[in-house]
Parts: C-alpha cells; structure tokens; sequence
C-alpha cells in the first residue's frame, strides 16, 4: 500500500529561490509541506512563496526579538533555528490571514508510527537530517510526504519531496520530487541520527478555523 499525500501536488526546489538558495531548505521544505498538506499559501513579498516565508521570518519582529534571546551573537539566521522556524511560519500564515483548526508543531519525539497516523490523516512532517552528497555531509531539511507499506501494513519506505534533489544520486539528480526513503535511511539519515525519535515539524491537514 502506497499514500502518498504530495500527488498531484506542485513540487518546489530551492535551487530557484531568490533568496540564499544554497541554504533555503528549511523554509522551501515547510512550503513544499504546507502544499501537500492542503493549506493555502499566500502571495506574500516575492513571486515564489518559500523567499516570502523566508523573508517574513527574517524581518518579523516577534521573531527576531526570539532570535536575540536564543542566539545573541546571531551565528545562525533565525530559519535555522527550529522553534523560529515553526513559530515564523505561523505567523506568515496569520499575518496574511490564514488560519486553520490546528497549527504547525515542533517536537523532538517523532515516531515512525507517529508519521504514519499523520500522514493518514491528511498531513505531512518536515524532518532534518544529515545527507551525503558529492561534496560531503550536509545539514540538510526535507518534507515527509507520504509510506509504502508491505502486505502486513509495516511501513517499509518513506516517502520525501527533497528541496535540493535526490540523495541517493548524492544529489547529481536535482529533482527531488516522491524519493522513496528506506526506513532504515529515517533511522539513520534524520537527527537524531540513529534515534527512533524524531525531531519534526508536523504539519496537520487544512481545515479552515470556524468550519
């Protein structure tokens, strides 16, 4: 059994950002996730959606007043920090008018199981991880997009809308849309590396608020 909740979905790379495309993942990935998810995603600044939201993030004052507090001599953006990362895309979705029955969440204990029921429901996970590439290591953000099950209904292989391209390619492929990640990768690959708890951002499916 396959689900696969980014079908018929746009797929977004971020290679095409304007802004700092070599390091977007994180904000192209909650877009690509946001998408995949149902919600909708306003025009905002620039033409595409994910150098809105990483604008948003870096101007907003709410979160740049966090920023300070968590890292006072700013050696990361406010995007690479995972609580500002969630709480800005947040408040880019409010800030432009869209609110839904449930938010995005952060949470350090991600389960495989925990990403299935999610994806049965409607929604998606942003996961970060470490990946090889054809320079190396590299800190990397992906959207969790949908399973592959066996005939028992154990979960074999995950589904990722990968922002950079195909990881097993070691990113020679730029595409990145519906890579099958064997499970043993979700163990290995997403941080905590080698842990069966996850940190991710959890992306519900969209029902507008008062419905």
């Amino acid at each position: 059994m396959i689900k696969n909740n980014s079908k018929g979905k746009p797929y977004y790379t971020q290679r095409n950002n304007e802004l700092f495309p070599a390091s977007s993942c994180n904000v192209t990935a909650m877009i690509q996730g946001l998408i995949c998810a149902g919600w909708p995603i306003p025009t905002g600044t620039y033409q595409q959606p994910e150098d809105s939201l990483l604008h948003f993030i870096r101007h907003d004052i709410v979160i740049l007043k966090e920023w300070k507090r968590l890292d006072p001599h700013g050696k990361y953006p406010p995007n690479e920090w995972h609580s500002l990362l969630c709480m800005g895309t947040n408040r880019f979705l409010i800030s432009n008018g869209i609110t839904g029955k449930n938010i995005i969440t952060f949470c350090e204990d991600c389960t495989l199981l925990d990403f299935k029921l999610l994806i049965d429901k409607g929604g998606v996970a942003v996961f970060s991880g470490q990946f090889k590439s054809e320079r190396g290591t590299i800190g990397h953000i992906v959207t969790g997009v949908g399973y592959q099950c066996d005939n028992s209904g154990t979960v074999t292989e995950i589904i990722i809308d990968d922002p950079w391209g195909d990881y097993h390619s070691l990113y020679r492929v730029h595409k990145g849309d519906d890579i099958l990640m064997p499970k043993e990768d979700f163990y290995a690959l997403f941080k905590p590396v080698g842990s069966t708890q996850k940190r991710a951002h959890l992306i519900p499916k969209y029902e507008k608020a008062g419905v």
